[in-house]
């Protein structure tokens, strides 16, 4: 084999592995099988040949050609689309990146829902969405902060116009205010300084005050902390004598618990008896007063015939008249009795 046949397929294996490379690089299929797909821009805002077409963010081909339509009012851009990749038809397309920075791509959005259709194939048209640049949302943003700003500066203007006007009216007003707060505040300063050293003086009161107050705080808690330690201490002392007591006094306690006992059983004795004698006492208080009103007992006799009362009421006046002839003359009766006195 010759050397010059040697050279050329040296050259043509090197062009072979650079297209290779570069499709490979650029994400196309290494042998072919894609497709074109025309876009039509109103303005391709420097798009160039080798752009990226992404289709969702993914890539999905290329740009190959940029072109002007024949009657130069529209820009045809040939897209180079993978042979893998289906663009359904209804999807819209725009350019996206900064013209300025040379860095303008194409997008591709599917359409949503039912109203896509079969896919695309070789040789059909998209139109394409316009889209502002990003310099001339700017410019747009810029006029309208630019009007903000004009009617803000106007604003101050006629602001500041008016504080002129105020104060040139105002005359001297504005002028005595002012003398009367310098007088004020050198008052002040003064009054101060002749102050200072009772201000001075009373300050030191007060932290004298204050250490005072720490200190009997300081000395509060000591005498309440002695006076717990010696409360505590006398309540030990007196739980332990009144412990030793009982002890000491046990039985004569014991004593005093069953002697009480005894007199409370008495007791209960002797409120049974009397709760027997006090029936027994409804019983004869019933039967009494049966008797005295029934007409035929004695008592009820007594009691309700009024002939045995003036008998009684006589018998009574008669003893009555003889006691008073026994006081008036004793020997009257004494005679009576001498025969009787003497036998004795």
């Amino acid at each position: 084999m010759t050397n010059e046949i040697k050279v050329a397929l040296s050259v043509l294996l090197a062009a072979v592995v650079l297209f290779a490379g570069v499709r490979f690089l650029s994400g196309q299929p290494l042998f072919g099988g894609g497709y074109d797909v025309v876009a039509v821009f109103d303005d391709a805002q420097g798009l160039t040949s080798g752009a990226i077409v992404r289709l969702n963010g993914v890539r999905v081909g290329e740009v190959r050609e940029v072109d002007l339509s024949p009657d130069a009012r529209r820009v045809l851009v040939t897209m180079a689309i993978n042979g893998d990749v289906e663009i359904p038809r209804g999807s819209t397309v725009q350019t996206s990146g900064i013209s300025a920075l040379g860095e303008v791509n194409v997008e591709i959005s599917p359409p949503q829902g039912a109203t896509a259709g079969r896919p695309l194939a070789g040789g059909d048209t998209l139109v394409a969405v316009s889209t502002p640049d990003l310099f001339d949302l700017i410019s747009g943003e810029s006029n309208s902060l630019t009007a903000r700003a004009d009617t803000a500066l106007i604003g101050a203007v006629n602001t500041f116009t008016t504080l002129d006007r105020i104060l040139t009216n105002s005359g001297g007003d504005i002028e005595g205010v002012l003398a009367q707060l310098r007088f004020l505040s050198q008052a002040a300063t003064t009054l101060v300084t002749q102050e200072r050293g009772r201000i001075d003086r009373t300050l030191a009161s007060l932290e004298a005050a204050a250490a005072n107050a720490s200190s009997v705080s300081d000395r509060v808690g000591r005498d309440v902390l002695d006076l717990s330690t010696v409360v505590g201490n006398d309540v030990v002392a007196t739980s332990g004598v009144v412990r030793g007591l009982a002890e000491a006094n046990a039985d004569s306690v014991t004593a005093a618990v069953n002697n009480l006992s005894s007199a409370l059983r008495r007791a209960d004795e002797q409120l049974a008896a009397l709760t027997v004698l006090t029936a027994d006492l409804g019983t004869i208080t019933t039967d009494l007063d049966s008797t005295l009103n029934s007409p035929a007992g004695t008592l009820g006799l007594l009691l309700n015939d009024p002939s045995l009362y003036y008998n009684a009421n006589a018998a009574a006046a008669t003893l009555q008249q003889i006691l008073q002839d026994l006081q008036a003359d004793p020997s009257r009766y004494l005679k009576e009795l001498d025969g009787v006195v003497r036998v004795f």
